[in-house]
This record gives C-alpha cells, sequence and structure tokens, in this order.
C-alpha cells in the first residue's frame, strides 16, 4: 500500500485518538460523529466525552460555521454524549439549550462564562428547571462575569451572584468565582454587613476570588467556611481593617495565595497578622505592592516576621515590591543580589534588587525563583534578568531611568512567552537606533516579541512608541490590541502613512487611545483589521 493511500480508515485505534488529542474536541466530534461506526465507537466512548468545553473561542471558524456547528451539537451530538459527560465548560447564552438535550446524571463540574444579572436571576434560583443538578450533582463550579470595568455595579452584581450560589448549590467543595479577569479587569464580593451573610455550603475546601478590600477575606475566613483547606484570594484594595476579628489559628488551611496590585500602607497591621494565624500552612504565594514602610520587605523580614511562624511550610512563591518615599539609610548604591528564605528545613534562593531615586525615594523588589507565576510587574532598567518562561504579563516602569534597545532586547529574551506588555518611562532614550539600517552597520538585533498580542504604552516619552512600531528596532507579528496616545500614533505613523511602522500594525484588531476620533481613510488602510 502507497503512502499516499493511506486514510484515517487504515490506522490503528491508538493512533487515532493520538491524532484527535491534538485537536479542538469540539471539531473531533463534530467532524466523525455518524461518518462510520468505527469512529463513533472511538469518539463516543465515556473516557473520550467525561470532559467537554462548548464555547465559541475553541471554535476555529467564521461566525455562520459556529453557528451550524453549534446546533449540531445540541441536535445531535449531544444526545447522544450526555450520559458520560463529568465537566462541561459553556457559555451563559447557550446553556439552558445545552442542558436541556438530556439528564446528565454524572455531571459535576460545571464551568459557565460570561454570567449578567439576568442570568442569574433566572437561573440561579429554585424555580430553574437546572435546580436539582445545581442542588445535587455539582461539587465544582467555576463561574465567570462579563468582562467590564470594575464599576459599583458590577460589584453589586458580583456580591448578588455569589450569593444566590452559595444558597442554591449545597454540595460544592470547589468555588472558582469570577477569577478569569485580567490585572485591571476583575469581579470582586463587597459584603456590605459581614453578620449577615450566612454561607449555605459548609463542605467548601477550595475556594477563589475576587473580593473588593481586605474585610472581604477576613470574613472568608471567620470560620463559617470550616473545611476551608485551599484559598486564593485576589484583593483590590488592602485598608485598615473596620472588624473585629477573633484572631484563633485557621487550623484547617493548607494552602492560601494572596494577589494586590495596589499599593498597601497595610502589610505589617493586616497581612503579616493574617499571616501568622496560619501555621498550618503547606503553601503559601503572595503578590503585593508595599508602601510607606521604614524598611524594605527582604529575606530577613519575611524570615523573623511570618516564616517562623509556619513550620509546616512545603512551597513558597512572592513578588513583592515595596516603595519608600523617604530613605534613611546611608548606602545608596544599586543592590542587586541573591537572598535566601529559610523554611522546610531549607535555604531556597530568592531575587532581591533596589532602586534609589531622587528626593529619598526608593523601590525593591524581591521574588522567588524559580519564578512561576504568570506575571511580573514594575520591572525597572536595574532588572537583573533570568529565563521567566511561566510569565504572560509584565509591566515595566521606570521614572528616572530611560529604557534603551539592548533593554528590551533583554526583555523578550528573559520572557519568551510573553502575550501582554505595559511600558511607562518619562526619559528619553540615550542611544536611540536609526529608522533606517545598512546591512553593514554593527548594531544590536530586532528585537522579537512573537508571542506579544497586546501592547500599553503610556502616555510619556513618543521614543518607546518609535520603538516598539518601527520594525527595524522591534517585530510585533502577533499584535492585535494596542493602547496607545493618540497623538504620539499620529505623530510616529506621520499620518498613518509611514512605510517603517506599517508592519506592526497591519494585525491590530483593536486600537485603544486617550481619543474618540472619526478617522481617516489612511487610517483605516494602515489598520485594515480594526474593529
Amino acid at each position: 500500500m502507497s503512502r499516499s493511500n493511506i486514510s484515517m480508515m487504515d490506522l490503528p485505534d491508538e493512533m487515532i485518538l493520538a491524532i484527535w488529542n491534538k485537536l479542538s474536541k469540539i471539531d473531533v466530534l463534530y467532524s466523525f460523529v455518524g461518518v462510520h461506526q468505527r469512529f463513533d465507537r472511538l469518539v463516543l466512548d465515556k473516557t473520550y466525552t467525561q470532559s467537554i468545553e462548548l464555547i465559541n473561542s475553541n471554535v476555529k471558524h467564521k461566525h455562520s460555521m459556529i453557528v451550524s456547528i453549534l446546533d449540531r451539537f445540541y441536535s445531535y451530538i449531544l444526545p447522544q454524549i450526555h450520559k458520560f459527560v463529568e465537566s462541561l465548560t459553556l457559555e451563559s447564552i447557550s446553556m439552558e439549550r445545552v442542558l436541556s438535550v438530556g439528564t446528565y446524571h454524572h455531571l459535576r463540574k460545571l464551568t459557565i462564562i460570561k454570567i449578567d444579572q439576568e442570568f442569574a436571576l433566572c437561573h440561579f434560583t429554585d424555580e430553574s428547571p437546572f435546580s436539582e443538578i445545581f442542588k445535587k450533582q455539582i461539587t465544582h463550579l467555576t463561574v465567570s462575569i462579563i468582562d467590564a470595568e470594575p464599576t459599583s455595579s458590577l460589584i453589586d452584581l458580583t456580591t448578588n451572584i455569589f450569593a444566590r450560589i452559595f444558597s442554591l448549590f449545597k454540595n460544592l467543595t470547589v468555588l472558582d468565582f469570577g477569577s478569569t479577569g485580567r490585572r485591571r479587569h476583575y469581579s470582586r464580593l463587597k459584603i456590605f454587613d459581614p453578620s449577615l451573610m450566612i454561607c449555605f455550603s459548609p463542605n467548601i475546601v477550595h475556594l477563589r476570588i475576587g473580593v473588593d478590600t481586605f474585610d472581604e477575606c477576613l470574613c472568608l475566613l471567620d470560620g463559617r467556611l470550616n473545611y476551608l483547606r485551599r484559598f486564593v484570594v485576589r484583593i483590590s484594595k488592602i485598608y485598615a481593617s473596620k472588624l473585629t476579628i477573633d484572631n484563633r489559628v485557621l487550623t484547617n488551611l493548607k494552602s492560601f495565595s494572596l494577589t494586590s496590585y495596589i499599593e498597601t500602607r497595610e502589610y505589617d497591621s493586616q497581612v503579616v497578622v493574617l499571616l501568622r494565624r496560619m501555621v498550618f500552612l503547606e503553601e503559601l504565594t503572595l503578590r503585593l505592592n508595599v508602601c510607606d514602610r521604614l524598611t524594605f520587605v527582604d529575606a530577613t523580614q519575611l524570615n523573623n516576621e511570618i516564616l517562623i511562624h509556619m513550620p509546616r511550610l512545603q512551597t513558597l512563591t512572592f513578588n513583592i515590591i515595596t516603595f519608600i518615599k523617604t530613605f534613611n539609610g546611608t548606602n545608596r548604591k544599586t543592590i542587586n543580589n541573591i537572598q535566601y528564605t529559610f523554611y522546610n528545613g531549607k535555604n531556597h534562593q530568592l531575587v532581591y534588587y533596589v532602586d534609589f531615586y531622587a528626593r529619598g525615594k526608593a523601590q525593591s523588589h524581591i521574588y522567588s525563583i524559580p519564578y512561576v507565576l504568570n506575571d511580573l510587574n514594575n520591572i525597572s532598567s536595574n532588572f537583573p534578568g533570568g529565563l521567566f518562561s511561566c510569565v504572560r504579563d509584565i509591566s515595566l516602569i521606570d521614572i528616572e531611568f530611560p529604557f534603551e534597545h539592548d533593554f528590551f532586547l533583554k526583555i523578550s529574551r528573559c520572557f519568551p512567552l510573553l502575550t501582554h506588555l505595559f511600558v511607562l518611562n518619562i526619559v528619553s532614550q540615550k542611544h536611540k537606533r536609526p529608522s533606517q539600517l545598512n546591512t553593514t552597520d554593527q548594531i544590536s538585533p530586532i528585537v522579537e516579541f512573537p508571542h506579544l498580542i497586546s501592547l500599553r504604552i503610556s502616555q510619556g516619552c513618543i521614543d518607546y512608541m518609535e520603538q516598539f512600531l518601527i520594525d527595524t528596532n522591534t517585530h510585533l507579528p502577533h499584535l492585535v490590541e494596542l493602547n496607545i496616545h493618540y497623538e504620539h500614533l499620529l505623530i510616529v505613523t506621520e499620518n498613518f502613512t509611514r512605510n517603517a511602522t506599517r508592519r506592526n500594525c497591519v494585525n491590530v484588531q483593536h486600537l485603544i487611545s486617550d481619543r474618540l476620533l472619526v478617522h481617516s481613510k489612511d487610517f483605516y488602510l494602515y489598520f485594515p483589521n480594526c474593529k
């Protein structure tokens, strides 16, 4: 048999399944169910259909094709596999149609994307046709609210949905609530009266949630979630607590993750005090921006104030920035060294560096290595480097020293899988590259960000827009979102006529700027994919 005549039917089952496992499950089910009995035997097997992700982003086709594919799922495929499904991911707009096609007796894990107020009022009630599934079957629930600015109405919506979930889903053990937003956009819970918040799902052992203030975090740890073992919380603002808290030891908590990107003055009075209650903790993750301390948060502070109270700690992951407005130390030389934390009977390496600025200001940055978090913020020109294969989102910020071309070259090599980048610098580059290069020029190579999809350049020095948009400086083959100052964009692109900046703009679909304008014909030729 010649190689050119081999078809799917000639392959062994193991090879077919290996091929399918590299493809979207939606595409496989759509393409092979009903084609041949052999394919049906493989693709309709319960081991293949236990977990289904039925969301539009998994269907790589035009809108009309997506509608056709989903219609076939509703009418033909789901009625054949619903009895095997244990985990289901879907968008809120399609949930009613999906759950109506079968009984889903084995469904235990449910993920619902893009929930809004109308959906919650309709479906998170005892009157919902799916309330029995919600009450008796679902043990793992993940929900995300429609992405929006974190306004007071969004906070109210989040709080309402949270209360309805705890009232309806009686058997929940794992709840991931609204954690899918990015750094600046995520839903968060607000508890207006802690005495009225009654949790009806006491079996929760794993909770991931965003909250408005530190008080909500303390409320959720006040004992009403008796069996909570893993708590992942993102806090918008850490202020001094207004609550009277029983500072008893959290005996059941084994894993804790705290993220807060807004600067806090209450690190010692709130965060450290809470962490000292977690004496049985085995895993700890911290992302914090600290300000107005007299000294930097460093290895000595972590060891003496926190880690000494956690004798069972096995894993520590952290990224902590400290900003001091008036530094009283005598040594103002740049600090860049390796320090060590001590836990689990061992020393563990960390990176620690400090930037000293004018008028007595200083900023320190300390993080664990190897670095396993997905973001790294407030990177300065003093950044020591390293390899950060897990990081997808970074911010580059410096107010006194420029970012030169070689710095961006270092960043591209340190973060090979970077997808989101924010740049803020008000200082002009001292060593700008010429926009026209000869092949004989001895100059640094072009900066490559092969995976970058979102770039935000703060209104500051125009040099950094030139650095990223001129194609002899930087190559951005997959950039789809550009957030910039519009006047700078006009200058750098020469009113959308400059060839040197065209290549990095051609794939942009979302242009976000400080001005709303009726764009010219040249603009649309320059940004042909802009929506």
